[in-house]
């Protein structure tokens, strides 16, 4: 149990470090109101694939898994809202 436990912790610190990427990005597309580096393909890739880490975290009943991704969606996603809401006519 305690290896467990101890391979979780080193998950729920990589999740925090590689999630923690995404938020000054984040602020800055909302900041910006603007996402037009971030093309649409990358964008649907990255929603999905997080996606399926995030079901698949919940299937392991893993916290790290769990919680990183579920942060990285909400980015992924701010990121989408603000691509399509503030799209060059």
């Amino acid at each position: 149990m305690e290896n467990l436990e101890n391979k979780e912790l080193i998950g729920i610190i990589a999740g925090i470090l590689t999630t923690s990427a995404y938020i000054p990005q984040t602020i800055k597309v909302i900041k910006s109101k603007s996402a037009k580096d971030f093309s649409w393909i990358w964008l649907i890739f990255m929603i999905i694939g997080i996606l399926l880490w995030f079901l698949y975290g919940l299937m392991l009943k893993s916290l790290a898994l769990i919680f990183a991704n579920g942060i990285s969606i909400m980015s992924l996603l701010t990121i989408a809202v603000v691509k399509y809401v503030y799209r060059q006519s």
